[in-house]
């Protein structure tokens, strides 16, 4: 299974604006498509970026268009893109993310979402993915955070990516205080460190779904 993800930057000062034009032709795209998408909006990060994910299971069938259903009225996609292009302020960038190792509950989708990208030297990859799937076993263990670990290499450079799932920001900022404050936390990432070496640049971002 793969994760497809689709980062838009939009002008920050049209954020309102470029929130409900994503909305719309998100929700217009999954009522006339098998796509699923879900539309997030990043509050802690970069301001004025959002992304769309989904679940891909046959990336041809995925890029193809063969999940548009017949009926779908190109008169009124092409009209909601074109309000979601009149926010846009920088290219968007897609990306496939391989799931290696997920624990916890995924059954639905969490309202709030921390990314964190480590970029990484190609010879680091595989011991970096083993590491992580200890590392996010633990911590699960410890606050009961779902975690999904997944990894990328194609437009992204050779990267691994952890997905932390929350029920809201008030839950993200609980459970993540427990985790930091553990002295395992700190154990295990610098262990990391010593073994696996350090990641050429670690990004993170707290996102809450939209759609």
């Amino acid at each position: 299974m793969k994760i497809w993800n689709r980062v838009f930057l939009m002008d920050p000062t049209r954020q309102g604006e470029a929130s409900a034009a994503l909305v719309a032709i998100h929700e217009e795209v999954n009522s006339v498509s098998d796509y699923g998408y879900n539309l997030w909006e990043t509050v802690v990060g970069t301001q004025g970026e959002f992304g769309a994910s989904a679940l891909v299971s046959d990336v041809e069938r995925f890029t193809s268009g063969e999940l548009m259903h017949a009926d779908a009225d190109g008169e009124k996609l092409g009209a909601l893109a074109a309000a979601v292009n009149a926010c846009v302020d920088g290219r968007p960038e897609d990306s496939f993310w391989a799931v290696a190792h997920s624990v916890g509950d995924w059954s639905t989708v969490p309202n709030v979402v921390a990314n964190v990208v480590n970029t990484l030297h190609i010879e680091q990859m595989a011991d970096s993915v083993g590491a992580l799937v200890e590392f996010v076993d633990y911590m699960h263990g410890l606050s009961g955070t779902p975690v999904t670990v997944c990894t990328s290499f194609w437009g992204t450079g050779p990267a691994v990516r952890l997905i932390w799932g929350y029920e809201s920001l008030g839950d993200f900022d609980e459970r993540t205080s427990r985790g930091m404050s553990d002295p395992g936390f700190h154990e295990r990432n610098a262990a990391m460190a010593a073994t696996v070496g350090p990641p050429v640049v670690t990004t993170s971002n707290v996102m809450r779904r939209l759609l």
